[in-house]
């Protein structure tokens, strides 16, 4: 026998008592078990039944594939009769055999690491070209089949393989459809749901291109000429703008180098004219800077316009072209970044993407990806060079996710040095936790959004995987605002704020598929049988609970900064973290009412929109005009409360005969399914300003169990 056979043989595995069986949850295994002791239930434990549960038909054409490989017969041989017939697959805990490849809702992971040793011997045939053919007919539809008898519909995500990935424009263009852009989850949502509904509640799509909330323009400036340095500010207003800027900014003020900044505006104005020729760049930072803080003191004018606009035309007007960069590149860096996120601050997101593209290239052509020692150099100038690279690398990351397209370069290819590895600051703390934030939104892109046969049947075990590195994260993320800030938001940074609202902005953006496929049965159903609701199992139940409780966290802290008035206002990031969470949340409210605690967050929301609308942020009307339009579009398909009790839970897991097992309409989610994942303790119910231990917000341990349905 195979030494890993042997040593999956001998493996001791722990039974789970009836209750947290039936539940779906983890069980410690103790008698009673840790979670009946805790809720004073009874707890007991079923006669050991053991049991194979693998299809006689899967076996028959494993062994078709064996035959047909490139295996010896030894191989098959022993396979045959050590793996197929022998005690290694029978288990004391009646946890079924997937095959590697499994649908998602059944997942690598339920058979623990006997299944993972097991499947390492079988991952070489099941991978070949013939087993990949296989499983694109007949065995295909075993791999998809949910436990209900019903082809998964969690398995692939729909908006990279189901949904169209380019949509017709009124104007006759064709639109790509970014997979991962909260502005093309909008028009298909829109789409799909307008299909369904009668005709008086589905207005047309009012589209919101690029340029329709304020179109920015400008036209290159001579680089032989002298800049355009009239109706400027006076020095004192201008260095109080800069402080303003640097308070809003939060981790982009690192694309600022404050002694070099201030350094070269004492020179400006004591000479204007020969500063904007000698230093083209820094002046458009300068203009730049003028333009945001004028944005962000500044309440809504009446023509509608942001204010300060006028700095950032001639500041666009002073960036370099394609052909290269010239004089410092490093300002020259900072300036394309600085312009990428004032043209994402009024919707302009394509132009904005390929500004910071261009900003990346500049630093891969630099080689500031790369470590820059300071023996070369010297320990500013390399401190100055891996800064401005995690400032850029970030806003490449999330404005890849806002656009929908990849990176322009991978994590492998990088070897600068994270900004606390050398400097153990406050500042240079929180912004190592963003880029590590940022470099989980690059594994959501190429594995939840991931394209090709590799992603088949993984959408939730990938889902499963980035929540787990969120938690990771959250860990460290907790022990940073107990140290610095008391655990309290009262008490916290722009920064560290900013870098809470992303993290639970990484889990809405994750769990985002797993709605759209909700939304996809729940439309089939209704069409069907208006009066029924969709069934869901446990483990997706559980994740969509996960995206709305991060969703309503996100609009409730929100409300916080707006109502003691230190939301960034013009800035792109907050009016996309509130958009796409009420995006989701009025989903979720169709689809399964029951996994939203209350309407509180629509109160939120309303608040949050009027702030963002009353500060002229230029976005802010248009989302709002979306969220408007889908609530009207999904009120034929959204469910009345029903004040039907509880259905019993069959202790067993037996749920033959029962076609609406996990109806989630009429399902207490806190007492049937006790999903510990984000925020159903007291830390959650309690306001944002005594905001909380993230790591107590993803109970991954739990939910890995809950997600693979076997217990550990």
């Amino acid at each position: 026998m195979p030494p890993a056979l042997s040593k999956a043989k001998t493996k001791k595995c722990q039974k789970a008592c009836i209750r947290c069986r039936g539940m779906k949850v983890k069980c410690s295994g103790s008698e009673p078990c840790t979670r009946c002791a805790r809720k004073k239930k009874p707890c007991q434990f079923p006669p050991e039944d053991v049991r194979v549960s693998v299809s006689e038909r899967y076996l028959r054409q494993l062994e078709e594939q064996f035959s047909k490989g490139s295996h010896s017969s030894n191989h098959t041989n022993a396979l045959d009769s050590s793996s197929l017939a022998g005690p290694p697959y029978l288990r004391n805990d009646d946890a079924d055999l997937s095959p590697v490849n499994p649908p998602s809702f059944l997942l690598n992971d339920r058979g623990g690491d006997q299944w993972r040793e097991i499947s390492n011997d079988l991952d070489s045939t099941l991978h070949s070209p013939q087993a990949r053919a296989t499983q694109g007919g007949r065995l295909r539809e075993d791999l998809d089949m949910e436990p209900d008898g019903h082809k998964s519909r969690f398995s692939r995500n729909p908006l990279v393989d189901r949904d169209p990935s380019f949509a017709k424009t009124p104007d006759g263009r064709f639109w790509y459809m970014g997979p991962t852009s909260s502005w093309s989850f909008c028009r298909r949502v829109l789409a799909l749901i307008g299909r369904s509904v009668p005709e008086a509640n589905c207005p047309d799509d009012p589209w919101h291109l690029d340029g329709m909330a304020f179109k920015l323009q400008w036209r290159p400036f001579p680089p032989d000429e002298v800049p355009d340095v009239t109706n400027l500010p006076p020095l004192d207003y201008a260095l109080f703008l800069f402080s303003t800027v640097k308070f809003y900014f939060g981790f982009l003020s690192f694309m600022i180098d404050e002694e070099l900044y201030l350094k070269s505006l004492y020179e400006f104005y004591d000479n204007p004219e020969a500063k904007a020729a000698s230093s083209r760049y820094w002046y458009a930072q300068y203009l730049l800077v003028l333009a945001f803080g004028k944005a962000f003191l500044t309440q809504k004018n009446l023509y509608g316009t942001p204010p300060g606009h006028q700095y950032a035309s001639r500041a666009m007007a002073l960036l370099p072209d394609l052909s290269g960069m010239h004089e410092d590149p490093l300002l020259c860096i900072q300036a394309l970044s600085l312009a990428a996120v004032y043209l994402q601050s009024i919707d302009m997101r394509r132009a904005a993407f390929q500004h910071v593209g261009q900003a990346l290239r500049g630093c891969i052509i630099e080689g500031i990806h790369r470590h820059v020692p300071e023996e070369l150099c010297g320990p500013e100038l390399s401190s100055r060079c891996r800064t401005t690279f995690w400032v850029v690398y970030m806003l490449d990351r999330e404005f890849s996710a806002l656009i929908g397209a990849p990176s322009s370069i991978r994590d492998e290819d990088i070897t600068v040095r994270l900004p606390a590895e050398m400097e153990n600051s406050v500042e240079h703390i929180n912004l190592t936790l963003h880029v590590r934030l940022s470099r989980l939104m690059a594994r959501i892109l190429s594995t939840v959004y991931g394209v090709g046969d590799e992603f088949d049947g993984s959408l939730i075990r990938n889902t499963q995987s980035i929540l787990h590195g969120l938690a990771e994260l959250s860990h460290d993320l907790t022990v940073f605002l107990d140290e610095h800030f008391h655990g309290l938001i009262s008490r916290a940074s722009k920064m560290a704020i900013r870098l809470m609202l992303a993290h639970h902005h990484c889990v809405v953006l994750t769990t985002r598929p797993l709605v759209m496929c909700a939304l996809h049965m729940h439309i089939e159903k209704a069409e069907r049988q208006p009066s029924q609701q969709i069934c869901l199992s446990p483990p997706v139940a559980s994740l969509l609970q996960c995206c709305a409780e991060s969703a309503q966290t996100i609009l409730q802290t929100l409300q916080t900064l707006a109502d003691d008035d230190l939301m960034d206002a013009f800035l792109p990031f907050q009016i996309e973290d509130a958009s796409s969470s009420a995006f989701v949340l009025y989903l979720i409210r169709a689809i399964a009412p029951s996994v939203i605690r209350g309407n509180s967050w629509c109160d939120h929301l309303e608040c949050v929109l009027e702030k963002l609308e009353s500060k002229g942020n230029p976005a802010a009307p248009l989302r709002r005009r979306e969220l408007r339009q889908l609530e009207q579009i999904l009120a034929p398909l959204t469910p009345r409360s029903d004040p039907r009790p509880l259905p019993a839970i069959d202790m067993n897991g037996d749920t033959e005969g029962d076609e609406n097992p996990y109806d989630l309409s009429h399902v207490d989610v806190e007492e049937a399914f006790e999903w510990d994942l984000l925020g159903l303790n007291s830390s959650v119910s309690l306001p944002p300003r005594e905001l909380l231990d993230l790591a107590d917000q993803l109970d991954v341990e739990s939910m890995l169990q809950s997600v693979s349905g076997t217990v550990a």
